[in-house]
């Protein structure tokens, strides 16, 4: 459809609020690709951006009819921006507390992993839990790349192979190998530093 003969936004609004079922369509045309736009430059991932934006257009043709939304407390557009920033916001704290969870589940996997003699002395113990905060604070260091991070995880603490990591993360083997000997090195200065 020629985008010249879209109604104007206040129409287009206001026959959404009335329920018209082809003012969908021409709604999620008119302000797709501005909202896709939006919060690509918000930060949101590419994979979550379609998802965000249909979420945004769902939910703002469903409250429309509602009369969720007043002209006299501003601007449709900012409504609709409004709308956009709230999920945007779900998404990152969802993300977040997604990556927390992972980074745990790291930790406690790689310790897993590592020989239980049964019973642990004092020093064995104090050895294991300092290993696992180091494994926290490095999975946690702001400085590292997201990327880096999760080729770290994927090798050291999951233990794939370096040539399946390295085609996942579109890396040689060889970096997968410097990832990890970087942060096994950066673990045992942890590890020292809590001695």
């Amino acid at each position: 459809m020629n985008l010249a003969r879209l109604p104007t936004s206040t129409l287009l609004v206001r026959r959404l609020a009335a329920g018209e079922t082809d003012a969908r369509a021409l709604f999620a045309q008119r302000y797709r690709d501005p909202l896709l736009a939006f919060a690509q430059i918000r930060g949101l991932p590419s994979d979550d951006l379609e998802a965000a934006v249909h979420d945004t257009l769902r939910l703002a043709a469903e409250l429309l009819p509602q009369g969720r939304y007043d002209p006299a407390k501003g601007r449709f557009r900012d409504w609709l921006v409004g709308i956009l920033r709230n999920r945007l916001r779900t998404t990152r704290r969802a993300d977040a507390a997604r990556l927390r969870r992972e980074r745990r589940y790291a930790a406690d996997l790689l310790l897993d992993t590592l020989p239980d003699p049964a019973p642990l002395s004092d020093a064995a113990l104090w050895r294991k839990l300092c290993l696992r905060h180091a494994i926290r604070l490095l999975l946690n260091d702001p400085a590292w790349q997201s990327r880096t991070r999760a080729v770290f995880v994927a090798y050291v603490l999951r233990q794939r192979p370096a040539p399946e990591v390295a085609a996942a993360y579109g890396l040689t083997p060889n970096a997968v190998h410097q990832i990890k000997a970087r942060g096994i090195a950066r673990l045992r200065a942890l590890m020292r530093d809590m001695r």
